[in-house]
């Protein structure tokens, strides 16, 4: 459930360590791994028997079939594409004995019932403004991309030099020049000869065959935009699969160097003082979650970070 809430961007990046070749399922998270423990050593600490857990437990119980069922009517509406009297009342029978299970539970709030939905409340805040915030963010990457063609034309109105190399820019951006090229060309004065923008896609089957590991697109002289593909089980070598790349006709250089945008993201001074803690959630979440890029196998010595601030 955690990495799948990372792949829909709905939690930050945590480090994951596949254990199975096979199953997809068979994972290490080690943060959540741990935090798990450390939740469970302190409750059966506090609450000291399994009696007194009674309350807790009730109400989780209780509160997942309620959100079960609505997820059932949901799928049955907007997947199964039922009609709503259908849907409705199968949904109806099951809410009917899930309510009656948690109204029964609400009276167990006091006695340690408050424990789970606490623990759901901070769960549900932090996806939401995680969510929300990488939604702001690709938002404004958006806004400060430009179309090949604008760019083209841009970099021969600023006289650009191309200069001799390889500049790999990491983006998540697709058919669109990325903000951290545009920004480093006007800053820099200066572009590689070969620009190649680079995306990385992870699949759900263990491994991706070779022969479909990169996709290509000739964007403009020089500029190529290459979409490489793994499976879950597999270690991401952006390297090796440059090397791929360039069997296919993209020009890579031996020695090629790999740019990637850190984002800093902060509240609009404008903001009111009474939100500006989503943003300082997020933000902090931004800066604690596992860096994409130490599981790329980047040669440290090639890695350009470049930084931005971005007001949300």
């Amino acid at each position: 459930m955690t990495r799948q809430a990372m792949q829909l961007g709905w939690f930050p990046g945590v480090r994951i360590s596949q254990t199975s070749a096979e199953e997809y399922g068979q994972i290490y998270v080690p943060f959540v791994n741990w935090s798990m423990m450390a939740c469970t050593v302190a409750l059966a600490g506090a609450f000291g028997s399994s009696d007194r857990l009674a309350g807790a437990y009730g109400t989780a119980v209780s509160t997942t079939m309620v959100l079960t069922t609505a997820l059932l009517y949901h799928v049955m509406r907007t997947r199964w594409q039922w009609r709503f009297p259908q849907a409705a009342a199968i949904a109806g029978a099951f809410l009917a004995v899930d309510l009656a299970f948690f109204s029964a539970n609400l009276l167990k709030v006091l006695e340690g019932g408050w424990i789970p939905l606490a623990f759901a409340a901070l769960v549900f805040i932090v996806m939401t403004t995680w969510h929300s915030g990488v939604e702001a963010m690709r938002r404004r990457s958006v806004e400060k991309s430009l179309q090949p063609v604008e760019f083209f034309a841009r970099l021969r109105s600023d006289n650009i030099t191309r200069v001799p190399g390889t500049a790999v820019f990491l983006t998540r951006l697709c058919n669109v020049i990325p903000p951290v090229i545009v920004s480093y060309a006007k800053r820099v004065g200066s572009l590689q000869e070969t620009v190649i923008a680079l995306t990385v896609s992870f699949k759900s089957v263990p491994r991706v065959p070779s022969n479909d590991r990169v996709r290509i697109e000739q964007l403009g002289d020089g500029f190529w935009h290459v979409t490489v593909h793994f499976g879950f089980v597999e270690v991401p070598d952006l390297p090796a699969a440059l090397t791929l790349a360039k069997k296919d006709g993209v020009p890579v250089l031996n020695e090629a160097s790999y740019y990637i945008e850190r984002n800093d993201p902060v509240s609009r001074k404008n903001r009111n003082p009474l939100w500006r803690w989503p943003v300082a959630l997020f933000s902090f979440m931004s800066r604690n979650s596992a860096h994409a890029i130490d599981r790329f196998k980047i040669p440290s010595r090639a890695l350009i970070e470049v930084g931005r601030r971005i007001e949300l």
